[in-house]
Parts: structure tokens; C-alpha cells; sequence
């Protein structure tokens, strides 16, 4: 009996160090925005640029010394207040940018948006800052995107 109940120790151990193993992010994509900030500013009339594309459009959005150049994939009325657009960039190996805009009751505008490309570990998150301002704050995927 003592036999079986070191055997069935020693089983849960294996399984678990191989649970453990698992667990353990092996990804191996490299940054692709390493030459650029941190941070890069967003002025809202860049972000309107991208609303005022039809799809198959090209449209040029400036985020400091940043400029993402693509073509309209998507353009979507979801709601009377919820637009959302995807411009894909082959100039960047077909990194995609999508924006979000919604109108809230009181007639302000929110964005959100990330610019991710599935073969790299990096890219950009929209984000509201303190004073009100957008910017394009830098991300690891690997947090957001799972490989299959």
C-alpha cells in the first residue's frame, strides 16, 4: 500500500511541473515600434481623419513623428453613437489600426484604438490622458494576443 501512495505522490508531482512548464510565455516575435516613443500624441482632428475615409480609402494619420498610412478595411455605423474603422497599413507589413468613436448624451466624443500587428511582440494602445488629450501609449501583445 505504501508503495501506491508514493506512486501517486510522485504522478501529482510530474503533473504538476509540467503544468508548471506550460505556463511559462515562450513567444519569440520581435518589437516592431522600438524606434518610436513611449507615447505619441494624438491630436482628436487625426483621429476624425480616419471617419471621414469611405472604405478602399487611404487615409494618412499623423501621431507625432509616427505616421500611419493605410487603406480603409472597415467602416462601421454599429450604433446612432458608436462608429468604428480599421485601416491596415502594408507599409508596415500589414500592421492595423482601429479606432472606435463614440458619442456620449452629452455630445463628447470618446476614443479608443490600438495599432497591433499578430508577428509582433509590440504596438499601441488610444488612451485619455490626465488633461484630456489622446495619446498612443506603447503595449506588449504578447499580453493581448494568444498564438493558437
Amino acid at each position: 500500500m505504501k508503495i501506491m501512495h508514493k506512486m501517486a505522490v510522485l504522478c501529482m508531482i510530474i503533473l504538476f511541473s509540467y503544468t508548471a512548464h506550460a505556463q511559462i510565455l515562450t513567444s519569440n516575435r520581435q518589437n516592431h515600434f522600438d524606434k518610436y516613443a513611449a507615447i505619441l500624441p494624438t491630436p482628436e482632428s487625426e483621429l476624425s481623419k480616419a471617419f471621414s475615409v469611405p472604405e478602399g480609402g487611404k487615409v494618412k494619420i499623423n501621431f507625432g513623428n509616427f505616421s500611419f498610412n493605410g487603406i480603409v478595411t472597415s467602416s462601421i455605423k454599429r450604433y446612432d453613437n458608436l462608429y468604428a474603422v480599421i485601416v491596415k497599413s502594408p507599409d508596415l507589413n500589414n500592421t492595423i489600426l482601429t479606432i472606435s468613436k463614440r458619442i456620449n448624451d452629452d455630445k463628447s466624443i470618446t476614443y479608443v484604438g490600438r495599432i497591433i500587428n499578430d508577428k509582433y511582440a509590440d504596438g499601441f494602445e488610444l488612451k485619455k490622458e490626465k488633461n484630456g488629450s489622446y495619446a498612443m501609449n506603447k503595449i506588449k501583445t504578447d499580453d493581448l494576443v494568444e498564438d493558437y
